[in-house]
């Protein structure tokens, strides 16, 4: 925030005027774990990419049609992984190797036996003086705040348990387990009949135009309140 008030103070009066949680992974209690607000619906709007502006009856297909096919890659992908006999998905395993090799430059200062706290002391890649990270097995945090975002054990936090005797792979968020990820996309679809087969429905639709006017640029506002 402050490099914000720096390069412009009125985007930091906006800024400074949102709920900071909504804003920041930083304030959002560990909720979310590195999920922001808006990155579910982005989610979403990438796997319907280009399908936006089609009539109502090709969206919900074209929904369907994608969201079958991306369960099948996943299952299949899922199966691959415990052939080889991973302990997590593949996202999980990449992060935990990369930093359990980082984790070998740390030098350790153990503090406290009960909370198995310790300082870290990490070199800076290809640049002069070195970073002190606060690591707390015992609430399972770092000060990076890295482990905490992904629920993955940071290097900082790797170093410490194996300073303390402590298995890093037992911290690892139980979302990852590859048994949570194959039972995620173990449920099936069915296929859809021809309409010609559907049972009639007990409503009819009646388009009525002037419940919707358009009152500004953009989108359309209904007349009636809720």
């Amino acid at each position: 925030m402050e490099e914000i008030k720096k390069q412009d103070v009125k985007a930091f009066a906006y800024f400074d005027q949102i709920n900071k949680e909504k804003l920041a992974a930083s304030h959002d209690g560990g909720w979310r774990c590195g999920i922001l607000t808006t990155n579910m619906s982005e989610c979403i709007n990438g796997v319907l990419k280009g399908a936006h502006r089609l009539p109502v009856s090709a969206l919900v297909e074209i929904t369907l049609e994608r969201t079958v096919h991306y369960f099948r890659v996943q299952a299949i992908k899922g199966k691959k992984m415990l052939q080889n006999n991973q302990l997590w998905t593949d996202f999980a395993c990449k992060m935990f190797i990369s930093w359990q090799q980082k984790a070998v430059e740390h030098t350790v200062t153990k503090y406290s036996h009960a909370q198995q706290s310790a300082s870290v002391v990490t070199r800076r890649q290809n640049r002069h003086g070195m970073n002190t990270h606060v690591v707390k097995i015992a609430n399972r945090e770092c000060s990076c705040g890295k482990w905490n975002q992904f629920g993955i054990p940071c290097s900082h936090a790797k170093k410490v348990c194996g300073a303390y005797n402590i298995s890093a792979a037992s911290m690892v968020k139980d979302y990852y387990d590859l048994m949570a990820y194959n039972n995620t996309y173990s449920k099936h679809f069915e296929p859809v009949q021809s309409e010609d087969y559907w049972d009639d429905p007990n409503f009819q639709l009646v388009h009525d135009p002037t419940i919707r006017t358009v009152t500004r640029p953009g989108r359309n506002q209904n007349n009636t309140h809720s």
